[in-house]
């Protein structure tokens, strides 16, 4: 069972944008029990209700889905806008980051991050949606690195940096960093981040989380307030927990 989020108080409601983000590795629509299940993803994502959300480890038509496209069925079933950051060719398909928006969506790229040693390609999916009153909103989905050297992460976390820096819209980048709060990555990121899941607790693995992966992260820190933060207690759709948030956008 989902437990949702308890309800935004009435100081937040009336002094900016309420925006509910969901960060989920779904695994390629495998769940724990080894099964495919994009259904189950659908779930959590309807669930929840969330005005964005972070997917990584997506396929796209690859023979591992049977040439599904896992994007285009989760917005058939939650009736949501979709962009899919290619991060590599991969068994007859693709494979990266996705994002679904309730938001109508007016431009979206991929930022290719490097590669270390033995490192697989990855890459930042970014959208930039209208929020109601037509302001912009920056949202990224990104999954660094996953090998113990933490080279590619930093190597990644840099090009991020590099790239976000200096932009002046607002920024939600969420997804699977694959490294713990205090690794040299994190701080990294967290130098012109600030953490709306700081307080939260292990993601990963899904049935008895032992590390926090996940993390929500937001810039400039002098336009948001995190209302609520939680890791879901779903240990079947996915290998890691999903983590949502509610931000309070000034």
């Amino acid at each position: 069972m989902i437990a949702l989020l308890p309800g935004v108080p009435a100081w937040a409601q009336v002094q900016g944008q309420i925006i509910k983000v969901l960060s989920y590795n779904i695994h390629h629509g495998e769940n724990t029990n080894g099964q495919q299940d994009i259904a189950g993803i659908a779930n959590v994502i309807l669930a929840t209700n969330p005005d964005l959300v972070a997917l990584q480890e997506v396929d796209s038509c690859t023979n591992r889905v049977q040439k599904k496209d896992l994007l285009k069925e989760l917005a058939a079933q939650t009736g949501m806008y979709i962009y899919f950051g290619k991060s590599m060719s991969h068994d007859g398909g693709s494979y990266g980051n996705g994002i679904l928006s309730r938001y109508p969506i007016e431009h979206m790229y991929t930022i290719p991050l490097p590669a270390k040693g033995e490192g697989e390609p990855r890459c930042a999916a970014v959208v930039k949606v209208k929020l109601p009153g037509d302001s912009l909103l920056q949202f990224a989905s990104t999954h660094l690195d996953h090998l113990e050297n933490p080279a590619g992460r930093m190597a990644q976390a840099d090009k991020l940096l590099k790239h976000f820096s200096k932009d002046s819209l607002p920024l939600i980048l969420a997804g699977d960093l694959n490294a713990e709060p205090s690794s040299p990555e994190i701080s990294a990121l967290t130098s012109i981040f600030i953490d709306a899941s700081e307080k939260l607790g292990p993601t990963w693995p899904a049935d008895t989380p032992t590390q926090k992966l996940d993390y929500v992260l937001l810039r400039p820190s002098s336009q948001w307030n995190v209302v609520n933060a939680l890791v879901l207690q779903e240990t079947v759709a996915s290998d890691h927990r999903p983590v949502i948030c509610e931000l309070l956008l000034k």
